[in-house]
């Protein structure tokens, strides 16, 4: 009974989820088969990525939202090493997009969430974030510079949220949505903001997709992700860019 109306939940989930109308899938990363099908990146020099892995029964996270039973692992690193793990992938070409995917709660003891917008010429350490923090109570979205976190440009209590605070060993999905200096986001289907959020102390304009997990007090701690997504509204234009086409817009 219980496994049923799990399944039923999850499903409704799903269903309130799916791309909205008009909008173009640009890349996943559903890990099928138990192979990852894009290419990641490591950041912050410390050679973290995905790795995919297959789950076995038993396993907390068994129930994948998806039912594949396959996600993405990035493992934080050592504490003596920063505690840091980032990996990202190239948004093809484009700067405006929306960013969301599947994350596991595990024991909630890592800062863990979605990065966009990050840099790929200064090792990743420039992005926005959109995350939970360990204790699962408050959702963050931050930029950094540099490498350097700057003060939240809003952060969320999510007992506010309508299922309350999110529980350990357990799923849920983060989205963001990026127009120029404007943000989006939303917590299992929910928008936390009335209004968007606004950078507007010199934003970051353009840049790749990922996956952020960071602990000062624990590391190689194993985040799972799951049908990561990125869209964006009409069309695909038939001619395609570069990163580098796109940087020099900005300049």
């Amino acid at each position: 009974m219980f496994l049923a109306k799990r399944v039923m939940i999850t499903a409704a989930l799903l269903a309130v989820l799916a791309p909205v109308a008009g909008a173009v899938v640009v890349k996943q990363e559903r890990v099928p088969g138990g192979a990852l099908e894009q290419t990641w990146s490591p950041g912050f020099g410390v050679g973290r990525i995905f790795v995919p892995l297959t789950l076995v029964p038993g396993d907390p996270a068994i129930n994948t939202p998806s039912g594949d039973n396959t996600v993405a692992v990035l493992r934080n690193n050592d504490i003596g090493l920063g505690g840091i793990a980032v990996t990202a992938t190239d948004p093809s070409g484009f700067s405006d997009y929306t960013w969301e995917g599947w994350f596991f709660t595990g024991a909630g003891n890592t800062r863990r969430g979605l990065i966009l917008r990050a840099d790929p010429t200064n090792g990743f350490q420039t992005f926005y974030q959109f995350v939970i923090n360990p204790g699962l109570f408050q959702a963050r979205f931050r930029k950094f510079v540099a490498g350097a976190p700057l003060p939240d440009l809003a952060s969320w209590t999510l007992n506010t949220l309508p299922a309350g605070v999110p529980t350990a060993n357990s799923w849920h999905h983060m989205k963001v949505s990026a127009n120029a200096n404007q943000f989006r986001c939303f917590f299992d289907g929910v928008e936390l903001t009335v209004t968007p959020v606004v950078d507007v102390s010199t934003p970051i304009l353009g840049g790749w997709v990922g996956a952020y997990n960071f602990s000062a007090s624990t590391g190689e701690v194993p985040v799972y992700f799951d049908d990561l997504t990125l869209t964006i509204e009409g069309a695909v234009p038939t001619r395609t860019t570069t990163w580098g086409a796109v940087k020099k817009l900005y300049r």
